[in-house]
């Protein structure tokens, strides 16, 4: 860092953003280019299954119990077959770029022994947290919009007709269930000194969260718990790529990441650093 930017506080954080977004750009690439790709596969394999007749053969033929539980609807159109075919799992791979990111924000960095020489710099302990908070979340609209672009751009290319604000809406809506567990996984990082818990403990609250969803979709014994799923706010008023963004989730989940930050923020100011 250059003397000029550690005499302000603006300049210290700034510095430390676009620094932790420069080594997070490798896996940017990497994981909006393979997602990318999977969903341009997806479009691409629409026009063996165009045929709107066809597809409601295809969709008959699926258990009624599978279809609800997944949040099928309608695949005659590309929208609805990239709601169920897409929208309704990326969440559950995507989620894991921010976990796995910012488990090392404080407790990778203690293992590795490098946070003491972070701290040995004139960098408050909430620039540390707030900064890769907000890098990540930077990285995150870097990969939906790689995502999307290719996504989109299949669809141009094979002349399929897919609206363009709603394949925006749908990359967009991934955003906020992402960071959502991103900060839980920031502040389980001020929290434990290992990474490893930093990691299992969301990936755990992500599949259980899924799958609390998942099975209150089919059975009324669990539709109750589904209010506890942060997946319900990411499609409670069905998929955004063919009903629009829920904004009032959309704050609602996006208000429990900063939350997460904020408790990250407090959790590390008090405890000690194991170097």
């Amino acid at each position: 860092m250059s003397e000029a930017a550690l005499r302000k506080p603006t300049g210290t954080f700034l510095v430390l953003v676009s620094h932790t977004m420069r080594l997070q750009l490798k896996s940017v690439v990497i994981w909006g280019g393979v997602l990318g790709l999977y969903a341009a596969a997806i479009v691409a394999s629409y026009l063996s299954f165009g045929d709107p007749e066809q597809m409601e053969q295809i969709m008959s033929a699926y258990p009624e119990g599978m279809l609800e539980a997944f949040g099928i609807t309608d695949m005659s159109t590309i929208e609805g077959y990239l709601a169920g075919q897409v929208f309704n799992l990326i969440p559950l791979a995507i989620a894991f770029f921010p976990i796995l990111v910012l488990s090392s924000a404080i407790a990778g960095s203690e293992e590795r022994g490098t946070i003491d020489i972070l701290l040995g710099n004139p960098i408050p302990r909430w620039q540390l947290v707030v900064g890769s908070f907000v890098a990540t979340a930077a990285s995150l609209l870097l990969i939906v919009a790689i995502m999307g672009g290719l996504m989109y751009g299949t669809a141009i290319l094979t002349d399929i007709d897919l609206d363009f604000v709603a394949s925006v809406e749908s990359v967009v809506n991934l955003w906020p269930i992402s960071i959502f567990f991103g900060g839980l996984a920031l502040l389980c990082s001020a929290i434990f000194h290992r990474r490893a818990l930093a990691i299992a403990l969301p990936g755990f609250v992500l599949l259980a969260m899924y799958l609390a969803d998942t099975l209150g979709r089919v059975s009324e014994d669990f539709e109750n718990y589904r209010d506890f799923s942060v997946f319900y706010y990411y499609a409670s008023d069905g998929s955004a790529i063919t009903d629009g963004i829920d904004w009032a989730g959309f704050f609602e989940v996006s208000g429990a990441a900063l939350l997460f930050a904020l408790l990250a923020i407090v959790v590390f100011r008090r405890r000690d650093i194991y170097t």
